[in-house]
């Protein structure tokens, strides 16, 4: 019997007819742009994506516009009636979310007079696509599973040639001019801190269930390659969170065998390897000098930490009624101006009240819970860690209160890699000590 007539319900909640080709085609395609057409490579290619001027359409990146286009072609497929019943029966977050998108989209452009490309590029392109993943049958998405590990296979590799050489695959813009004297590397994903954000994901999903279908050499090789590329992005809050995620998993497992959980030998041997390889090259890249620049930037943060205290007094001088329903702008701007905040509101929450108001900010993070929720739903509680591991570092930043494509690179991750479909089940069990 075939894979994609035995998988659990949970992988595909929507029977799918023809044109399965076509949508699948387009699903796997807006994967490929979503990872390796960055913004970075759009303002390389002379499109204003991120500056003034220019084509209202060029605002909004190309995985959104394909992400709208498979999710069309796999309602013509599915039909659209039968697509939204069954999601209101099998993925009622889903319906939530969109609400919600709804509802910020309205404030956005009828209240704020504001564009919508980064509601859509935000927010709407990782809802397509999760009705598009979630409809893909066995044989492609292990395939996506297998581009993606190669993916961040060369997107580390790059980091490092791009640290060590000084040669840029992508331009870093900021402000429409090109950075020359940033030492950190961009590689495919674009920019320093979307490499670190993701790599750190990987690494989560790589030490949890949806690194066991690797041989343990292989497994280790990957955790090592990939954390000690993590250095080449120099992204800190990324760096130092997925750190203490990883420690705190270990600690766990050292826990749950202290309590008595059965274990393999070979699993205590391959965990004492790793901890041992990375205090040996950790130590190795300290006395080499090459963690130099790396820690140079916990003493010199070009303003960050500065920015975070300062922002919470964005609202000063806000009126109340101004604060709950819709903020005014141009008096976010003049507290912006006033308060040096060129880098910008270091917090998406923050920077949700600040743009929104508070009951449009308080409805959409319920719907932005309901989504997180369903993701939770079709991988297990394995996406636990790299979901709060997204949110601690994006709230350390303005994220997703800004036009981005993080929130679908991370959902595209966890639907991918943890496909309940191709891990093996824990091999904890065998054999006592």
């Amino acid at each position: 019997m075939s894979a994609s007539r035995t998988a659990p319900s949970f992988h595909r909640p929507i029977r799918i007819a023809r044109p399965y080709g076509l949508a699948t085609g387009l699903t796997a395609l807006t994967v490929a742009v979503l990872f390796l057409v960055s913004s970075k490579v759009l303002q390389a290619a002379g499109l204003p994506y991120a500056s003034a001027g220019g084509s209202p359409l060029a605002k909004f990146h190309p995985a959104t516009f394909l992400s709208l286009a498979s999710l069309a072609v796999w309602a013509v497929a599915i039909g659209p009636g039968s697509m939204l019943a069954t999601l209101a029966v099998r993925r009622p977050g889903l319906l939530v979310f969109a609400m919600a998108i709804a509802l910020l989209t309205f404030q956005t452009a009828i209240v704020q007079k504001l564009p919508i490309s980064a509601i859509a590029d935000t927010f709407v392109l990782p809802l397509a696509m999760f009705v598009s993943l979630s409809a893909l049958r066995a044989p492609m998405m292990e395939r996506l599973v297998i581009a993606l590990h190669l993916f961040f296979l060369v997107n580390s590799t790059l980091g490092f040639a791009e640290y060590f050489t000084g040669w840029r695959l992508t331009p870093y813009y900021s402000g429409g001019e090109v950075i020359t004297y940033d030492w950190r590397s961009t590689a495919l994903l674009g920019h320093p801190l979307i490499n670190t954000l993701a790599t750190g994901l990987y690494l989560l999903i790589l030490t949890g269930p949806g690194g066991r279908r690797f041989d343990l050499p292989l497994r280790t090789f990957l955790l090592i390659y990939n954390l000690s590329a993590m250095v080449t992005f120099g992204g800190r809050a990324a760096t130092v969170v997925v750190l203490l995620l990883l420690a705190a998993r270990s600690a766990w497992s050292i826990a749950a065998v202290l309590a008595g959980r059965r274990f393999r030998l070979r699993d205590a041997f391959a965990v004492i390897v790793v901890l041992t390889l990375i205090a040996t090259v950790g130590s190795l890249l300290v006395q080499g000098g090459i963690l130099d620049t790396f820690l140079s930037r916990f003493e010199d943060d070009s303003g960050s930490a500065a920015t975070r205290i300062a922002m919470f007094h964005i609202f000063d001088g806000m009126a109340l009624r101004d604060l709950v329903f819709a903020p005014d702008l141009s008096h976010v701007a003049s507290n912006q101006r006033r308060l040096d905040l060129a880098i910008g509101i270091e917090s998406f929450v923050v920077a949700f009240f600040a743009y929104y108001g508070i009951i449009t900010t308080l409805l959409f993070f319920v719907g932005l819970l309901f989504f997180c929720s369903e993701i939770l739903r079709s991988v297990g509680w394995a996406g636990l860690l790299p979901l709060a591991y997204f949110f601690l570092v994006t709230s350390t930043s303005t994220g997703i209160a800004n036009k981005t494509t993080d929130m679908a690179l991370m959902m595209t991750m966890i639907l991918i890699l943890l496909d309940r479909r191709f891990i093996p089940p824990s091999t904890n069990e065998p054999r006592a000590c």
